[in-house]
């Protein structure tokens, strides 16, 4: 399709915009497709920086959600690989033992057929009298029972040896599968990351080319506070308090304080310092303590929005909780949005 303003281009460029076509083909590459312009003027870019700004949002929270997976994926890979050293020395240990239980069985044996008491016909043989018979029978029988003795611990450490080896390779399986999870997880991160910086960069790049009134309608009319004092003494009460002296932070995407948050950077640290740590996540957040409704929210509990979650913020009272909302915007008190809502958590 031509764009406006421009003329159809001669045989020479057609032709050439042909063969760029069909050499695409045959290479089995389709032909780039244009990007669609940036907005030309402030009301369009408004227009398309909500869509970014949530999509932004949504990839950062999935960026977080995936380092959570990789702190996780690191730390039991850090249990399985201590875990194959005393596994691989209780193998060594058990394959000592069994040797040295094999040099007595041999000697036993040894000592055995030197003596000439193999049987009990040998034992007649060499017998002067019923009464050696005897004698040659008991020490016979002595040995025998000695042999079966050592045999048993044989046999024992024998199976010793194996489950110790067994184990070994066990713990060195599940260490090289561990392994492997922290390689995909920080492959995951990397790319979550790298999707949320593409449209981190678009929102940003939106945002310039707001007026400053529009930039000031964006974020509304301030909210105040709770009329009451906040009460109580729980974890979400203190990290109630301890977000309340965040007031006025920048918002900045992927920030965890205390200079400045994102949404779930500003929970997970309010609640730090409560003595409570809160994946970094907000969809991870959602899973924590226990759930309540929408009526039956108190100051401290974690309220979240969107289906599936991507942003979070601390109930104060009165319908309003305290959150880090936007880039642009500072850490504040906001009313809870009813049609947003999709749960709360108190911890």
């Amino acid at each position: 399709m031509l764009s406006p303003g421009r003329t159809r281009p001669g045989a020479p460029a057609l032709v050439a915009v042909l063969l760029a076509g069909a050499l695409a083909l045959v290479l089995g590459v389709a032909p780039a497709s244009a990007q669609p312009a940036p907005p030309d003027n402030a009301t369009d870019a408004a227009a398309a920086l909500e869509q970014v700004q949530r999509e932004a949002e949504v990839l950062t929270e999935e960026w977080h959600a995936a380092t959570d997976a990789l702190t996780a994926r690191q730390e039991e890979l850090a249990r399985m690989t201590a875990a194959v050293e005393p596994a691989r020395q209780a193998a060594d240990a058990a394959r000592a033992a069994e040797e040295e239980y094999r040099r007595q069985v041999d000697a036993l044996a040894l000592t055995t057929f030197e003596s000439g008491n193999l049987d009990q016909f040998n034992a007649l043989l060499a017998s002067g009298s019923p009464e050696d018979f005897l004698d040659q029978m008991s020490v016979l029988e002595m040995l025998a029972s000695d042999q079966r003795i050592a045999l048993a611990e044989l046999i024992a450490v024998v199976e010793d040896t194996e489950a110790a080896q067994a184990e070994a390779d066990a713990a060195t399986a599940r260490a090289q599968s561990a392994a492997d999870a922290a390689a995909e997880a920080e492959q995951e991160v990397a790319a979550r990351k790298r999707d949320a910086e593409v449209r981190i960069e678009e929102a940003e790049a939106l945002l310039e080319r707001l007026s400053p009134q529009q930039r000031s309608d964006r974020l509304g009319p301030g909210v105040d506070g709770p009329s009451g004092p906040i009460s109580g003494s729980g974890a979400g009460v203190v990290a109630l308090r301890a977000a309340i002296t965040q007031l006025g932070k920048p918002y900045q995407w992927g920030a965890e304080g205390p200079g400045s948050f994102d949404c779930s950077g500003l929970t997970s640290w309010a609640f730090s310092e409560a003595g409570v740590t809160l994946p970094r996540s907000s969809s991870a957040q959602a899973g924590v303590g226990r759930s309540v409704g929408w009526d039956d929210m108190q100051p401290g509990d974690l309220v979240f929005y969107y289906s599936p979650v991507s942003h979070v913020g601390i109930y104060a009272g009165d319908g309003k909780m305290i959150n880090a909302p936007q880039t642009g915007d500072v850490v504040k008190y906001a009313t809870v949005s009813s049609s947003a809502f999709s749960g709360a958590r108190r911890i």
